[in-house]
């Protein structure tokens, strides 16, 4: 009696494991996307003081991803030829979060004394 019923079991068995190992079921088609959070630099301002030696640098990121966010910019001033030649770091939004197509706003004062070859302001949104 239990060899009738066992006969039965293994064909089926071989079956769904056929099935999935060929592809059946559990194949996917298409193609994938990626996502990665998106932010925008708004409203920048770098503006030299009238001391020559420091420059105030401002502006908003906007939040195009989907999720909030809270972080930090780096400003990067550049040289002629590109070169980082001095970089500071300020939090964007008083380090609180904000939300999908809300902006956070940033100001810091560097002091560009001994770098007068700048010639570029840079800014990255670093999230944490």
């Amino acid at each position: 009696m239990k060899t009738k019923f066992l006969l039965p079991v293994v064909l089926i068995a071989t079956l769904l494991l056929t099935g999935n190992v060929f592809g059946g079921s559990t194949a996917r088609t298409g193609t994938l996307t990626f996502s990665a959070p998106v932010y925008e630099i708004e409203d920048l301002v770098a503006e030299l003081q009238e001391d020559g030696n420091n420059v105030l640098v401002s502006g908003n990121v906007k939040n195009l991803g989907h999720s909030p966010v809270k972080g930090y910019v780096i400003v990067y001033f550049k040289n002629e030829k590109g070169v980082v030649v001095h970089s500071v770091e300020t939090d964007v939004n008083k380090n609180r979060s904000f939300s999908r197509g809300k902006t956070g706003s940033f100001e810091i004062s560097a002091n560009i004394e001994s770098t007068p070859d700048i010639q570029n302001v840079v800014i990255e949104f670093v999230n944490k």
